[in-house]
């Protein structure tokens, strides 16, 4: 018995002897290498249709969503588990996911980034401008870091600073107040006509999003349309599906001092 012990004893340290040369001669998993940015990525119009994804069975309207992500760069979504990297440029979570922000590795304090540890330089800013206005590249200290940045305008209800949207709550802001016309969110890409509640009228002028991305360029967006499949606001209605995002956009190389179209 005692000898019986001792082979066996010897045939386990053998095999652990064996797994560990093994394991000593098996290559290192290759490191994932960061894409290239085609040059054609630069200076040229985007548009981006339905980027979006149904929310889960059961959210309510006005709770929080996970984040989605989306790559400016590489015009692509990007998957959740590339949060910590500098593969995508700009979030999209909060209520009906309409909440933006940029990837920003030290986007830390009380709202701390999507991308906070990471290697993103990103930020993100909202100005009261068309997107053709736009032709200047703001400086980078402007740019907004925290996670959730940009959402609802203050023209309408739940008003959060300079918005890419407004919200009719009611329905009265834009439209009659029927069933179908409340509860819109109307992008702000464009002037928008409002009725104030003093039955005053408002232009509400355009805005235009700016992205300083996770690798340092920059880009101009222009937000169209939270309706999958509908970018005119007179086709928006209640119940139509919803959070797709419809918006342009144009790339800028870091150290550029505008935004151009070739």
């Amino acid at each position: 018995m005692k000898m019986k012990n001792i082979l066996i004893a010897s045939l386990s340290l053998l095999f652990m002897a064996s797994l560990t040369a093994c394991n000593k001669s098996d290559p290192a998993p290759e490191p994932e290498v960061d894409p290239v940015i085609p040059e054609t990525m630069f200076n040229r119009m985007i548009e981006v249709r339905n980027f979006g994804e149904d929310l889960s069975d059961g959210a309510a309207p006005d709770s929080d969503q996970e984040p989605i992500y989306y790559s400016l760069e590489e015009n692509k979504p990007v998957a959740v588990s590339y949060r910590r990297t500098n593969r995508w440029d700009i979030s999209f979570a909060g209520i009906y996911r309409s909440y933006l922000g940029g990837n920003s590795g030290r986007g830390g304090g009380v709202s701390p980034n999507y991308g906070a540890g990471g290697p993103g330089v990103g930020g993100i800013m909202i100005v009261e401008k068309s997107f053709d206005e736009v032709v200047d590249i703001p400086d980078d200290n402007v740019f907004k870091t925290e996670r959730n940045v940009i959402s609802t305008d203050d023209n309408g209800d739940m008003g959060n600073g300079i918005g890419w949207y407004l919200y009719d709550f009611g329905g009265t802001r834009v439209r009659d107040g029927a069933y179908d016309n409340a509860h819109i969110a109307y992008a702000l890409d464009k002037p928008l006509e409002i009725t104030l509640p003093n039955g005053g009228k408002k232009t509400v002028q355009p805005r235009t999003v700016i992205v300083r991305t996770a690798r340092g360029n920059y880009a101009k967006i222009r937000m169209r349309s939270i309706y999958k499949n509908k970018l005119e606001r007179d086709s928006w209605k209640r119940n139509d599906d919803k959070p797709y995002f419809s918006f342009d956009y144009v790339l800028a190389k870091k150290g550029s001092a505008k935004f151009e179209i070739d």
